[in-house]
């Protein structure tokens, strides 16, 4: 059925052929992530739901907005990329999110949470313009998104736009990447629908039917804003979910429809994790439900979540507080977690909100360590510099998955960190190398500044053992010699294991701290040597930029020579690909030696 399956049929699918439809989808993702990888649970939770919106609406004309987007795999199987769907998240290949270049039914893109309603805020208002070009605007949120600021913002301004109408489905799987987290989704959590309320809904007059509303649920939140809402439809149902989306569609008003759904429904692994193992997964086998090629070393952000076990015992133990965006499991801080849950912060999808909670921690003379993955702490950018670093408050952030990232795409690559932070004053930036480096970094970074403190490494496994990190932040030389490369993890891991490297006549440095840069190092220089400079982010703000203003401000006669990532956007792939293809493999940096370039 899916193989030549078009859009226009599900039009004339009845119920039984739709629930057919969706045990095919179910069974051709679990296929297709179960090789490649991907996005498992938030995908098979939402195929009813899905197969639904298109049946009742008419994409591309209506605007159908997936917020993250990282749920879209049901509508690329629908919206003709059947056959390309085995190459999802491989190198040129279809990617995990929406993409506009790859249909014309991808009408928004993201990677980052909350934007959809902003998103279908701006179509609303082009309608006026593109009558033609513009149906309905519906917007899929998860619950976990809608606590977000850039929700409220979006719905607030909604609100007041009477003469427009946006259809906002919140889908409530009572889960973000893992457990939902704070008041609102606690609420939303304990929505249940009595069959008296639906008789007294019936019957009674709006304002005091919204009092009624607020006294059984508790929240208020779109009917205060003036919205229609229908809560509790059951997101597995096609009944429900047509007949709802027909009221939505036949509303003159702006209108909310809560659809409950069950993440990774049809797989049963997916089904039971309550922790998020199942939310974004390597290859697995389908019948056992294990993991192929699982990591048997240690990852950075488990190293340093021990340390922080050891520190919490300490004197100032009492001081730490650890703070994470939702995703303790990804970061690796599930085991502080565990040991010292009073002392464990989860702001839920809040990368602002974060920021300032520890500078003020800070202020007050706690230790605030907030771990991040590099592509969401973009998000907070402002707060760093303006609540953070401008006032000289000691915040600690673990960066995980910091340069090339493999599968996610342009939008969850971490390529561009060292370009937001070199623009920020006072900001100590540090990149470990080994479970040692970890440690101590961690270790200083608490106990030996009293200003902001970056510690950012890449995402997977530690690979190797050596201690480069120095409490007087200069730089390791493992090699000397006329010319020097310059790297730092995981790049720097490569250029020290690489025999072809090693047999050539070139200097080999470990850049473990990238600011401050080891101007002492530089200024023992010989004339015309040449710098080459390894590494997996943007040139602009780089190490290599920094340290060849450093030379120009100096007017040193020194060379540098940058291999790193052209100003771009990345597509999918595994980072030795993505290495190939942007032309900064290590192959890459030997022959830009041997030309002397």
């Amino acid at each position: 059925m899916l193989k030549d399956f078009k859009l226009s049929d599900l039009k004339q699918m009845s119920n039984a052929e739709l629930i057919l439809l969706a045990e095919e989808v179910r069974e051709k993702i679990i296929l297709v992530t179960s090789k490649n990888g991907g996005h498992l649970a938030s995908n098979l939770g939402v195929v009813e739901l899905t197969i639904a919106l298109h049946k009742v609406f008419d994409s591309p004309k209506d605007k159908i907005i997936f917020d993250v987007s990282h749920q879209t795999y049901t509508h690329k199987l629908l919206t003709g990329r059947y056959e390309e769907f085995e190459t999802l998240r491989k190198i040129d290949g279809i990617s995990g999110f929406a993409k506009m270049s790859e249909s014309v039914h991808d009408v928004f893109e993201a990677g980052h949470s909350s934007t959809s309603i902003s998103a279908a805020l701006g179509f609303l208002e082009a309608k006026d313009v593109c009558r033609n070009e513009i149906g309905d605007v519906i917007a899929i949120v998860g619950d976990a998104s809608v606590t977000n600021g850039l929700c409220f913002e979006a719905l607030n301004y909604l609100a007041a736009k009477t003469n427009q109408k946006m259809i906002v489905i919140v889908n409530d799987n009572n889960m973000s990447i893992s457990k939902n987290i704070g008041f609102i989704a606690k609420r939303y959590n304990s929505l249940r629908i009595k069959k008296s309320m639906n008789v007294i809904k019936k019957i009674t007059p709006i304002r005091i039917k919204h009092a009624l509303q607020y006294y059984a649920y508790r929240v208020d939140l779109f009917t205060s804003l003036g919205f229609k809402y229908f809560e509790n439809i059951d997101g597995h149902n096609f009944n429900e979910l047509i007949k709802y989306l027909n009221v939505a569609k036949n509303s003159t008003k702006s209108i909310v429809l809560h659809v409950k759904t069950k993440k990774g429904t049809g797989y049963k692994y997916a089904e039971e994790d309550k922790s998020g193992k199942w939310h974004g997964v390597p290859a697995f086998d389908i019948v056992s439900g294990e993991f192929k090629n699982q990591n048997k070393k240690p990852i950075f952000g488990e190293i340093i979540s021990k340390q922080l076990c050891e520190y919490a015992k300490g004197d100032k133990g009492n001081l730490l507080r650890v703070i994470c965006p939702a995703m303790a499991l990804g970061t690796g801080i599930d085991g502080f977690q565990k040991e010292y849950p009073n002392q464990f912060l989860d702001i839920g999808i809040a990368e602002e909100n974060g920021a300032i909670m520890a500078s003020s921690m800070a202020l007050m003379g706690l230790k605030p360590v907030y771990f991040v993955y590099a592509t969401f702490l973009q998000r907070a950018y402002d707060e760093i510099i303006h609540d953070i670093a401008r006032i000289n408050s000691h915040v600690v952030f673990c960066v995980d998955h910091a340069g090339l990232v493999p599968s996610d795409g342009d939008t969850h690559q971490g390529i561009y960190d060292l370009a937001m932070y070199a623009s920020i004053p006072g900001l100590t930036i540090l990149n470990p190398t080994s479970t040692v480096d970890a440690k101590n970094m961690i270790k200083y970074a608490l106990d030996c500044l009293d200003g902001p403190v970056i510690i950012r490494y890449p995402k997977g496994e530690i690979s190797l053992e050596l201690e480069t990190f120095s409490y007087d932040l200069s730089w390791k030389v493992f090699k000397k010699a006329k010319n020097y490369i310059i790297s730092y993890a995981p790049n720097f891991n490569e250029v020290y294991q690489n025999e072809e490297i090693n047999n050539l006549d070139i200097g080999i440095v470990c850049a473990s701290v990238i600011n401050p840069i080891d101007e002492k190092f530089i200024n023992s220089l010989d004339e015309g040597t040449i710098l080459y400079v390894y590494e997996d982010v943007i040139y602009h703000g780089s190490l290599a930029s920094k340290i060849l203003h450093y030379i120009n401000q100096f007017d040193l006669n020194i060379k540098v020579k940058s291999i790193c990532i052209a100003d771009t956007y990345i597509c999918c792939g595994k980072v030795n690909e993505l290495k190939t293809k942007y032309h900064i493999s290590v192959n890459d940096l030997i022959n830009k030696i041997k030309e002397g370039k």
